[in-house]
């Protein structure tokens, strides 16, 4: 999500001192939001293979649109300060075309575990309590990012493979409308 390289399944590690030395998991939420606690460290939904030296400059960032980068990496993925309204802190934007499947992950994980998220570690994106679970300006952007990047047949076939390890779906992939219904 976060390059251009392509690994082979061997390639996963954390040892890496550029882009393209390694794959690792990239996990959505950041993992120590929630300590690494199961079942959300393995939940498939936010959990994607990403480059591994991009994945740590992206850290515990929330994801978000860049004014004035301070990193990009070789796909143009960015690091820097936030530009959106609302939020003023270092922010990780991907690429249009993930963005529609990073707010979708986002929609499933405070969804899926509304009840979990006041035991959550702060997150700029999250309100800690149940509905609406995430801030204003992470409401709004995610509902843009939403817009922005529709389901493709590739988001499409993950929720199917997902579907066939975990025994769930992700709703808002099957109904991205949905979270207008619940946040907009």
């Amino acid at each position: 999500m976060y390059s251009n390289y392509a690994w082979t399944p061997t390639s996963e590690g954390s040892n890496y001192s550029v882009e393209g030395d390694c794959y690792n998991r990239e996990h959505i939420v950041p993992q120590s939001v929630f300590d690494k606690a199961s079942p959300m460290i393995a939940d498939l939904f936010h959990v994607y293979p990403t480059d591994g030296y991009v994945n740590g400059r992206r850290s515990n960032y929330p994801h978000g649109e860049v004014g004035s980068a301070t990193y990009t990496s070789g796909n143009g993925s960015m690091l820097g300060s936030s530009n959106y309204p609302g939020y003023s802190g270092t922010v990780f934007e991907p690429l249009d075309k993930w963005k529609g499947d990073i707010a979708r992950s986002y929609f499933y994980m405070v969804t899926c575990y509304e009840d979990k998220l006041s035991s959550w570690n702060s997150f700029g994106m999250f309100s800690k309590d149940t509905y609406p679970s995430l801030t204003n300006w992470a409401k709004s952007m995610l509902l843009d990012w939403n817009a922005l990047d529709p389901v493709d047949e590739w988001e499409m076939t993950r929720n199917d493979r997902v579907y066939s390890i975990q025994g769930n779906r992700n709703p808002f992939i099957d109904y991205p409308e949905a979270a207008n219904l619940i946040w907009g």
